[in-house]
């Protein structure tokens, strides 16, 4: 099946202070889709780990027009690229009815579970089902930091937020930048635009640093934001992820 489909209603659990699905939310979605997809053509978690293999994201990419409410379904479709050596390429389109309000991303990679190094799955690409008749025009980037950023917390890996690779989920990076910001902003701003640049494993235990830029405005009416973030371990070569999101003033 080239094309997955899966529909979700919106959980209490899943949205945030302005009533709306956030974006840890969504992001739970198309991981849990793109795992079933995975899953149903058989190079799935439980399939990649008889051979010694896991997948890992490297990028991904979202752009949401308008965030559901609670209680609202969401249906996403989701679709494999053709591989290019190490790197394969998932897409996905997100529905409110046939309103469509998202769209995103994601550059991954097989990992030899022992090594810890890239597998090239360049000889096993029809079992991708790809799709080869376009996709959605977006591509995941490198995020690339401002000079300035600003130290704003420590804090502890926890049991919470490792998944069954027993190390911390890509999900849960995403969470740690939602707390880096200020209730206000929460509550002033709603995501458009998010990237994310996931670059080093994170385990139980590890001290992180949270680092935050200002947010720089994008237009003079000072009704559009971009802000980046980032945690890395103490003492760590290089951070664990590295993220940018662009937001617009929530109108009252």
């Amino acid at each position: 099946m080239t094309i997955f489909t899966e529909t979700y209603k919106v959980r209490s659990t899943q949205v945030n202070l302005n009533n709306q699905l956030g974006l840890y939310g969504i992001l739970g979605m198309l991981q849990d889709i793109a795992a079933e997809h995975a899953a149903s053509l058989g190079f799935g978690y439980k399939d990649l780990v008889k051979k010694g293999f896991f997948w890992a994201l490297i990028q991904q990419k979202l752009k949401m027009y308008e965030w559901p409410q609670w209680n609202e379904r969401v249906t996403i479709h989701t679709w494999s690229l053709p591989v290019q050596g190490v790197y394969a390429f998932r897409q996905f389109e997100i529905y409110v009815r046939d309103r469509k309000i998202g769209e995103s991303t994601s550059t991954w990679i097989t990992m030899d579970i022992a090594s810890r190094k890239p597998i090239d799955m360049s000889e096993n690409q029809e079992i991708f089902k790809p799709r080869r008749d376009g996709g959605i025009a977006m591509q995941t980037e490198r995020v690339l930091l401002p000079e300035e950023m600003i130290h704003v917390v420590d804090f502890k890996v926890k049991i919470s937020d490792l998944d069954v690779n027993s190390h911390v989920n890509n999900v849960k990076y995403t969470q740690w930048a939602l707390d880096m910001m200020r209730e206000q902003d929460h509550r002033q701003w709603v995501i458009q635009e998010y990237d994310i640049n996931f670059l080093s494993e994170t385990f139980l235990g590890d001290t992180m640093q949270g680092y935050k830029s200002r947010g720089r405005y994008l237009n003079p009416e000072k009704t559009l934001v971009e802000t980046y973030l980032y945690a890395q371990k103490e003492g760590g070569a290089k951070p664990a992820f590295i993220a940018k999101w662009k937001a617009k003033s929530i109108v009252n």
